[in-house]
Order: structure tokens, then C-alpha cells, then sequence
């Protein structure tokens, strides 16, 4: 009987450890706002320069600068508390950024690191816009409002 009761919770947890997966990271800086990104998979997360480094993807990398705290949260997005639902996402499918709960109406640009703008975008009044990173490899600095980060396009 104890063994079907430790198969049965090993199998329990088997289970569970398969559905639960990083969907996403919180980041919040030293003048108390808060973002996330998005993750299909696990990232990569060092420091050089005061930068936290963010490698989501192959593709694409992010800088942050003044972090104050970051963590990954695990499981649905739809298991994200009404708190969190308030902070501003960002995240990357196949080199479009996409933002959602940002500041209505706050312009959105990708910048290179020449100093040059390369795109522009608006916030919708649902607090989403979405900006095409260029095809080619290089450093980017995607800006919404107030907030920028560095963007590294592999």
C-alpha cells in the first residue's frame, strides 16, 4: 500500500514538474518600475558592466541597467495576480518586440547604437504596441516611455 502511495505522488510530481516551466521574468528598477519578459525557454542571466544580461533566446539578448530586483515566475500567464497584470511585458517573437501594459500613448523606438532611430511606434489605449527589431545583428536600444533597454540581436 505504501508503495502505490509513492508511486502515486512521484507520478504526482512528475507531472507537475513537467507542466511548470519559466514563462516569464520581472524586473524592477531602482526608480520602482516594473516589467517582464516573456520566455520560451530558459534564459541565461549574468552582470557585466552593472548591466543585468538577459539572454532569452538565440536571437536576442537584453541589457538592463539600475535593476534593483528581478525574479521568474512559473506557470500560466493566466495565474499572474492582479498586481502583476499592472507591470509592463515585453517580449520578442521573431524580431518584432511586443509591449503590453505600458503607458497609453508613450512613443516606442529602436535606436541604434550610433544614436540613430531606426523605428517608432505608439502605445495603443489598450497599453500595447508592437516594433520590428532590424534583420541584422547588432546592439539596439528599445525605449517605451521612460523605460529603455539594450537589445542584442544575434
Amino acid at each position: 500500500m505504501l508503495k502505490k502511495i509513492f508511486s502515486a505522488l512521484c507520478m504526482s510530481f512528475t507531472m507537475f514538474a513537467a507542466h511548470a516551466s519559466l514563462e516569464y521574468m520581472t524586473i524592477e528598477l531602482q526608480d520602482g518600475s516594473k516589467f517582464s519578459f516573456l520566455l520560451n525557454d530558459k534564459p541565461v542571466v549574468t552582470i557585466s558592466d552593472d548591466d543585468l544580461i538577459v539572454n532569452g533566446n538565440e536571437e536576442t539578448s537584453y541589457a538592463i541597467s539600475n535593476v534593483k530586483n528581478f525574479h521568474f515566475t512559473e506557470g500560466d500567464l493566466t495565474d499572474v495576480s492582479n498586481s502583476a497584470a499592472s507591470e509592463m511585458s515585453i517580449f520578442n517573437v521573431d524580431g518584432i518586440i511586443k509591449i503590453q501594459n505600458a503607458p497609453v500613448a508613450a512613443n516606442v523606438n529602436v535606436i541604434n547604437v550610433n544614436g540613430v532611430l531606426l523605428s517608432s511606434s505608439t502605445v495603443n489605449s489598450e497599453g500595447e504596441a508592437t516594433i520590428a527589431l532590424p534583420n541584422s545583428k547588432g546592439v539596439y536600444v528599445v525605449t517605451v516611455g521612460n523605460n529603455s533597454f539594450k537589445v542584442i540581436r544575434k
